[in-house]
């Protein structure tokens, strides 16, 4: 007698799963968890972080082991004095400080990686957001059109009705008719967008069955930030300075700089220490010869440095230079951006209100009067028409302006990502295993 509520219960469970499932913060959740740019990102840290323990040291020393001065007419070891057997070692040393440089060098473009995580997951959080919710609104304009086909089907049967008494033309006939199948070709079209978004959807999922249905109500949205907030420059400006575009520019800079310092310890002489040993056997005659042992230190010396270590230096330092452009350039940029979206918003928010304060209850008012007297066959069929028409769209525009609302929402959340708490910390499914590894 427990089976049937249970399995009432169970099956219930995964409804509901799978509703949640295709909800606007799962399905970011899932696209960032199981991006698999992210994780080859984060090996590709792991191997810079390596790399970065290699270059900071010295190469390898060279042994060298030679004999010397054999005599050719005998090959005998013995028979010169200068015949030796030699064994060398040498060490070359980079200039100054180099090492350390490329060193720090690689540990800042590892240190970028993380960054640029957070802006793919900012980007993947945009993207996928905008075509959730154009599928959203399609679906949802889809559900509109069926459920008022009945509008254009009642009338339809009263010019049916009207033809037959002799009260309507063959014209409005065919006029209800032609109604019908424009509204049937616009839920065709609807319904091929909507398996198009589908499709673009699924790559960010393992699972794509709830994509067919999708909750009915909009996510609420809000932006990360305060109209008052916007308009106050300086907390605008460290917001945005917080944007992991600009921080990956920042590392930038600092990469720059010390390709400057590492331009600049091309000053410094390097060199390379050899020591030699040399083996020398007793005399033929019995005699005992020394054995000989040498030292040499080899030097660079950049004293011609206008046409190399200048030029170098100099590039390094434009370098840097056009760096710090390009993050003012790309600061203006978003600024811009903000405030070209947060005009959209408050656009979209003024035309809503306006859609909501009685402007559909006056369209559809309208087209009930228009029907009545096309009824009482004191009405013209074009007028009860355009009201249907215009009634209609204005319901779909209403869905629309939402949808675009929501959009502008998410836009301007990824121009302040910095302040995003859910990109604070990318930790895709596969990334905390990394170091397992």
């Amino acid at each position: 007698m427990r089976f049937l509520p249970l399995s009432f219960l169970f099956f219930y469970s995964i409804s509901a799963l799978s509703q949640a499932s295709v909800s606007l913060d799962s399905i970011v959740n899932e696209a960032i968890q199981g991006d698999h740019w992210l994780v080859s990102n984060a090996y590709q840290e792991k191997a810079i972080r390596s790399e970065a323990v290699a270059i900071g040291q010295l190469p390898d020393p060279k042994l060298r082991l030679a004999i010397a001065n054999l005599p050719t007419d005998s090959l005998r070891f013995n028979q010169e004095n200068m015949t030796q057997a030699q064994f060398g070692i040498s060490q070359q040393f980079p200039r100054g400080d180099s090492l350390q440089i490329k060193k720090r060098l690689m540990n800042l473009s590892a240190d970028n990686k993380p960054l640029e995580r957070i802006s793919r997951a900012a980007l993947v959080k945009k993207d996928v957001s905008l075509d959730w919710l154009k599928l959203h609104q399609i679906q949802q304009q889809i559900r509109l059109l069926e459920k008022n086909r009945y509008i254009f089907t009642e009338l339809l049967s009263l010019a049916r009705a009207n033809f037959r008494h002799g009260s309507a033309k063959h014209l409005e006939l065919l006029d209800a008719e032609l109604q019908i199948t424009k509204l049937n070709d616009r839920i065709v079209q609807l319904q091929q967008q909507n398996a198009r978004l589908q499709s673009v959807l699924s790559e960010w999922l393992l699972i794509t069955n709830g994509l067919d249905q999708l909750p009915l109500e909009i996510p609420t949205l809000e932006p990360l930030l305060l109209g008052a907030d916007i308009d106050n420059d300086a907390m605008l400006n460290r917001i945005l300075l917080m944007h992991p575009q600009l921080q990956e520019m920042d590392k930038t800079i600092e990469m720059k700089e010390q390709n400057i310092a590492l331009a600049e310890e091309a000053y410094k002489p390097g060199f390379k220490l050899d020591a030699n040993y040399g083996y020398r056997d007793d005399s033929e005659a019995g005699r005992e010869r020394s054995d000989l042992f040498s030292v040499a230190v080899t030097f660079d010396l950049p004293i011609f440095p206008a046409k190399r270590q200048d030029a170098r230096r100099n590039s390094a330092i434009n370098q840097r230079e056009a760096a710090k452009e390009e993050r003012l350039l790309q600061a203006r940029s978003l600024k811009a951006k903000l405030k070209s979206e947060w005009a959209n918003l408050l656009g979209f928010e003024q035309r809503i209100k306006i859609y909501s304060h009685g402007y559909l209850r006056q369209l559809r008012a309208k087209r009930l009067a228009a029907l009545d007297a096309y009824s009482s066959s004191d009405g013209r069929f074009i007028d009860v028409s355009i009201a249907a028409i215009s009634e209609l769209e204005s319901r779909l525009q209403r869905i629309a302006l939402e949808h675009e609302r929501a959009m502008s929402v998410v836009r301007i959340n990824y121009l302040l990502a910095g302040k995003d708490p859910q990109l604070s910390t990318i930790t895709p499914s596969r990334i905390g295993d990394l170091g397992n590894e």
